[in-house]
């Protein structure tokens, strides 16, 4: 795709992506990816950064469909599958923020960074650029990428140029009147889901067999027979088993009540999802499974495990609003082990969890309420503290 005379890359990874079966290697295709988006082209403000997530998530798909990494015969589906996780990732944000963190190009301002960071310039940066795909052609919008990448390399990029280089590419193309017709507007400064009428229509080859299990599933819990066969997945992607608990779990969302106990303990026998070293299979499986675990359950416990033995906020925060919001017993064991853990996590976490848990303590108990509070306080100060003798080590 790109080849650059050499490339020097020093990533770090985090303890959650060693599953053991490189199974979370898209991760990985993702960090290297920001080599070319993000390291030799950078958004010039932080109010672009989508350029950064989306062009990195955009070519982070495309490695892992690439034949040489997957199946030629899968590519298509590869490729659709992942980007249908990243279209619910990006429903989930666009609801849990305030909807004028749901564009593109963000608004700076003297506001907490922190409160609006979500997945939304990586999810809607990918489908802005997916969207320019389709509408050129996949050949077409290759050479548009290599055309960016040349053009911004060792340098800063801002939407507005980004939107000018596209027309400037297309100009003289046969595809010059489609490229002018694109809605820039609408998806740069627009609020929530992508703008209408765009529909992904990502290849869904790989995600029928997933979305057949999950309702097999769905109607378990309606009172049908569970499915039986534990080694019906042994042969799937773990991009094929997540987006089956991903629709297990939208489902449940769009009911707003969550799967009968016994259903996720049959779930828990068959496929022993409990077990997974994978954390991406291991955190959903826990999103089904502790709003309905009794105080003192094994899935109780994994999920304290969880959140205590790693400190990404993609998992914790979750995992932590849904032990806060099922009930009482679950919200005290949310406080207590975030009070407890609390030195564990990076000061933004800490920040973030204390602010995510006193919206559901304010009323009962005065004492934590203020021991959150301060603790929030005290990750902002030193956070502070962190970034500014980051600086004073750069001058």
């Amino acid at each position: 795709m790109f080849t650059p005379n050499y490339v020097l890359i020093r990533t770090n990874f985090r303890q959650t992506l060693l599953a053991g079966d490189r199974s979370l290697a898209d991760v990985v295709a993702h960090e290297i990816s920001h080599s070319w988006t993000g390291n030799l082209i950078t958004n010039k403000t932080w109010g672009h950064f989508w350029l950064n997530e989306g062009w990195t998530t955009w070519l982070q798909r495309k490695i892992m469909s690439h034949p040489k990494i997957s199946d030629p015969s899968k590519a298509a589906g590869v490729y659709g599958l992942d980007a249908l996780g990243g279209w619910k990732h990006l429903m989930d944000d666009v609801a849990l923020h305030p909807e004028e963190d749901t564009k593109l190009v963000m608004t700076l301002g003297d506001g907490d960074p922190d409160d609006s960071y979500s997945g939304v310039p990586y999810e809607k940066g990918f489908n802005l650029l997916h969207c320019l795909e389709v509408l050129v052609g996949a050949d077409a919008f290759m050479g548009f990428a290599k055309a960016y990448i040349d053009k911004f390399k060792y340098g800063t990029v801002t939407s507005d140029e980004f939107r000018a280089l596209f027309g400037e590419y297309f100009e003289d193309k046969e595809e010059a009147t489609a490229a002018a017709n694109f809605d820039w507007d609408a998806w740069l400064y627009g609020t929530g889901m992508p703008p209408n009428p765009y529909d992904p229509k990502f290849d869904r080859s790989l995600a029928e067999d997933a979305e057949a299990l999950a309702k097999s599933w769905l109607d378990c819990d309606a009172g049908g027979a569970a499915p039986s066969d534990g080694n019906a997945i042994s042969s799937w992607s773990t991009g094929q088993k997540t987006w089956f608990l991903d629709v297990v779990l939208t489902a449940i969302e769009e009911r707003s009540v969550p799967l009968k106990a016994e259903t996720v303990a049959a779930m828990q026998e068959v496929y022993g999802f409990q077990e997974s070293r994978n954390a991406e299979i291991l955190f959903r499986f826990l999103m089904l499974g502790v709003p309905t675990a009794e105080a003192g359950s094994e899935m109780l416990h994994i999920a304290t495990r969880f959140i205590t033995t790693q400190g990404r906020m993609k998992y914790v925060r979750p995992l932590y609003r849904t032990l806060r919001d099922s009930g009482e017993q679950s919200r005290a064991l949310a406080i207590d082990t975030f009070l407890a853990n609390q030195d564990f996590y990076h000061p933004i976490a800490t920040k973030m969890l204390a602010s995510d848990l006193v919206m559901s303590d304010s009323k009962r108990s005065p004492d934590r309420l203020k021991k959150l509070l301060l603790l929030g306080a005290a990750a902002i100060a030193a956070a502070a503290v962190t970034l500014s003798l980051m600086r004073g080590k750069r001058r």
